[in-house]
């Protein structure tokens, strides 16, 4: 495996791409391209989780597929550490539309360097968790849009997803801020604050504006498949997230598969020792899903490989 890490801003060494690229073999593709697998780790827009950056990588590396890692603008690249409400300022460059746009900058570094990695740019598929879900997701819905293409001064088939593989994230605003309010937690609602802060640049941003950021509302024809997964205990983002962002994409006739875990906490990234702070972070059940990610995948983006083993012969001396 080649590891490499780039700076996406010649004047910032906070926002990097980081790639993983397997080694051609004659004994697998031998010279054919691979799909790539684009990481956004979560954090609430405030730092890049490193449980949901490197293992999720090297998991989907041990699918086959190249992978990549992207730590894209957060709060904490600031002057400030974490974003609390009433206390500390907005950082521009974590608000969006920034995070995402990095995501567009990040697939045209991967184009650049394609025909060396030999990776398949019509199979980029973006994976993000929690805030990286969010940003994955808004992505998806704004690829073609002006607001990416324009700023990078590039043509959408050129910036073009072809799936995403999404965790735990938040997809429509509006209700993430009833649901908290209905709940009634202080420090819920109080760490919200501080991730609309970080996000938005404002501690309560209005209805339009939570809208644009929200794309459960954004979803069109041009809206790549996606895979979701949850769970109903989740303690920070409400299950109803993931669910409102599967009846969206259903509504819009935009292919999924939704899997919702019974118990288990937010942010468990692979539910296993490889991503896990404690034991009660290791979930078996839970555990199952990358294998049930790499299942949808390989419906979509099979390897072009024979049906059978090559015959093989001792070679002349």
């Amino acid at each position: 495996m080649k590891i490499e890490q780039f700076q996406l801003f010649e004047d910032r060494k906070d926002v990097t791409l980081t790639t993983y690229i397997l080694e051609d073999s004659p004994e697998i593709l031998n010279g054919k391209k691979r799909p790539l697998i684009l990481v956004c780790p979560g954090g609430a827009y405030m730092f890049c989780s490193d449980r949901e950056a490197e293992p999720i990588a090297l998991r989907f590396a041990a699918m086959g597929y190249h992978a990549a890692v992207l730590r894209y603008s957060v709060y904490s690249n600031g002057e400030n550490k974490y974003a609390i409400p009433g206390k500390t300022p907005a950082y521009e460059k974590s608000v969006m539309p920034g995070p995402m746009r990095e995501i567009g900058k990040a697939i045209l570094t991967i184009r650049e360097h394609a025909d060396e990695w030999l990776v398949d740019m019509d199979r980029i598929v973006l994976t993000g968790y929690s805030a990286g879900a969010n940003n994955c997701a808004l992505y998806c819905v704004y690829w073609d849009d002006p607001v990416i293409t324009d700023y990078l001064g590039a043509d959408k088939e050129m910036l073009r997803p072809a799936a995403a593989v999404l965790g735990y994230g938040v997809y429509d605003y509006p209700a993430m801020q009833k649901d908290l309010d209905k709940i009634g937690d202080q420090g819920r609602i109080e760490g919200n604050y501080g991730f609309n802060l970080a996000f938005f640049g404002t501690e309560h941003p209005d209805e339009e504006t939570m809208v644009k950021g929200s794309p459960a509302f954004q979803i069109h024809e041009m809206t790549p498949p996606m895979f979701l997964w949850s769970t109903r205990e989740d303690n920070v983002v409400p299950v109803r997230q993931t669910i409102l962002m599967a009846n969206a994409l259903a509504e819009n006739d935009i292919p999924f598969e939704l899997h919702i875990f019974e118990r288990g906490m937010h942010g468990l990234a692979l539910a296993d020792q490889a991503t896990s702070q404690a034991k009660e972070q290791n979930m078996p059940e839970i555990a199952q899903w990358p294998e049930m990610a790499e299942r949808w995948l390989k419906q979509r983006f099979e390897f072009d490989v024979p049906d059978v083993c090559p015959k093989w012969e001792m070679p002349e001396e």
